[in-house]
């Protein structure tokens, strides 16, 4: 009999267990795959180590804060990432300090001048109302801080809270529609890059705030190297880690969690499960639905998720191709901007691209005097659904056919990129079937709940606590809204999972 299980070993796992294992509970960690970590995990290939998922997070001092609170005082270094916008309209980066960014697009368009003024100034406002909302609102709060909150809301909060609420019914097209002509200009303040912006203008401050006020971070240890140092804390405190161990049913009593069965049939009970894994696996398949109410069901069903991605990832020779265009380690690309509603998947020179330099972030992760690099494209799990036979099982024509794409990826950011595909001595390629069995994600999703929150259903933007008592939820499907980003909104979750139990026990 344990007192928490956690289904998942990837980051908001890992830090829920690290924190009651720490405070004297017996914690189990159950990981279906054979490393810890989840998605922010590195993998060998030849003399090459390449990213499975994140390749930087944002709010570094509240990462530290989490680990610090745990006890793991290892000294971690950051190095800020920047991020570069490369289309036909423009060559800029995005990420550099934010009123020199907002005076390059006014050298830009001079005729913009008056509107790019108000618009900053108005998502300037906004950004500063919600840098912190985590710490004081109660939407993104839960359990005993979330009571807390209301106390103080009406005291200290109330008028940012009603102006937020005000902003959230906005959509951040309408904003732009009002302040700026230029359609492209539009879209890169709206999106950061090249598409219609679809986000609220609260979401599009929390975007604003992560890639410009707190900026976007590489940890000295790695990313993964923060999970190893969590498992170290959990085995040390007396946690268990078992990986290679899948996780079949969730037991539910009287609408109560009080275990889980394994898939060799092996049955363990505890008082709390913690489930750190997609939203729509563990509700739609490792719950009895005789143990959920229809509305909780369809809902579930009928929310989306973000899509999936192809993924290249490259070591080259730099000696044999010109980099000279990539300003940043981030670069977003879009070789033509042409309005086609019948969008032909293998054209990826109509398509936003990501190109990360990525060995420049660790000389760990290329052999000396090479490099690699990470490519990375929207790609629907439709595209690639027809190959998959069953976990990890794929069809005759899937590896030429992933190849013929990643060709073609290559061939494109060859544009900027001359001499790229001469100089490839590595090539490892994944796909939305990749990022759904190993990454153990719904259809391949890459970052948690649509962006598109007309499409979203949930009525709160915390989802950790669930339907199920003693049941709770952690990592990035455990918020509507990733506010502070995706790595560290999962180590947040994690955290405050781990207080709520910690609450609750104390009753």
């Amino acid at each position: 009999m344990y007192d928490v299980i956690i289904i998942g070993a990837g980051i908001g796992g890992l830090i829920c267990a690290a924190k009651l294992a720490t405070r004297g509970r017996k914690v189990l960690v159950l990981e279906k795959i054979h490393h810890i970590g989840g998605t922010s995990h590195i993998f060998k290939r030849g003399d090459y180590y390449f990213p499975m998922g994140p390749l930087a997070f944002s709010f570094p001092d509240l990462i530290l804060e989490i680990l610090r609170d745990i006890g793991i005082k290892n000294q971690i270094k950051f190095t800020r990432s920047h991020f570069q916008l490369i289309s036909d309209d423009f060559d800029i980066i995005y990420s550099q300090d934010w009123n020199k960014f907002k005076q390059e697009l006014i050298n830009q368009f001079p005729e913009e001048r008056k509107g790019l003024h108000k618009f900053f100034d108005e998502l300037t406002d906004l950004i500063k109302k919600t840098s912190q909302i985590h710490k004081w609102h109660p939407d993104f709060l839960i359990g005993k801080k979330r009571a807390i909150a209301k106390t103080h809301l009406i005291q200290d909060y109330q008028e940012i809270y009603d102006q937020i609420e005000e902003y959230s019914r906005i959509p951040s097209k309408k904003l732009l529609d009002k302040y700026i002509t230029d359609k492209d200009l539009k879209k890169l303040l709206g999106t950061q890059g090249t598409y219609d912006p679809i986000m609220n203008m609260v979401h599009l401050a929390f975007m604003w705030n992560v890639m410009s006020f707190q900026g976007i971070w590489f940890p000295s240890c790695g990313i993964h190297g923060i999970s190893d140092l969590l498992k170290e804390k959990i085995v040390r405190e007396g946690g268990e880690i078992k990986l290679n161990t899948p996780v079949e049913q969730i037991l539910i009593e009287d609408k109560k969690a009080v275990g889980v069965q394994t898939s060799d049939g092996t049955v363990i009970y505890a008082d709390w499960i913690v489930a750190n894994a997609d939203y729509k696996k563990v509700f739609l398949d490792l719950i009895d639905p005789s143990d959920l109410s229809n509305s909780h069901l369809e809902l579930v069903k009928n929310t989306e998720y973000t899509g999936s991605e192809l993924c290249v990832y490259l070591g080259i020779e730099p000696e044999k191709v010109d980099l000279s265009k990539l300003r940043a380690e981030h670069v977003f690309y879009r070789a033509k901007t042409e309005k086609n509603d019948n969008l032909n998947f293998e054209d990826f020179a109509n398509r936003e691209i990501e190109i990360c330099l990525w060995s420049d972030k660790s000389a760990m992760f290329a052999p000396k005097e090479m490099k690699s690099l990470v490519l990375r494209v929207n790609m629907p799990y439709s595209h690639f659904k027809k190959w998959r036979t069953g976990e990890k099982k794929r069809d005759q024509g899937y590896r030429p056919y992933k190849k013929k794409l990643a060709e073609r990826l290559i061939d494109t950011v060859e544009m900027i990129l001359p001499g790229l595909s001469s100089s490839i001595v590595k090539m490892e390629i994944a796909t939305p079937l990749t990022y759904q069995d190993w990454g153990q994600r719904s259809q391949g999703s890459i970052a948690g709940w649509t962006r598109d929150l007309k499409k979203i259903q949930f009525k709160n933007k915390m989802l950790v606590e669930t339907p199920i008592d003693h049941l709770v939820m952690v990592g990035i499907y455990a918020v509507l809204e990733p506010f502070l980003g995706g790595f560290p909104v999962s180590m947040y979750t994690g955290d405050l999972a781990a207080d709520l139990i910690l609450d609750i026990e104390k009753k």
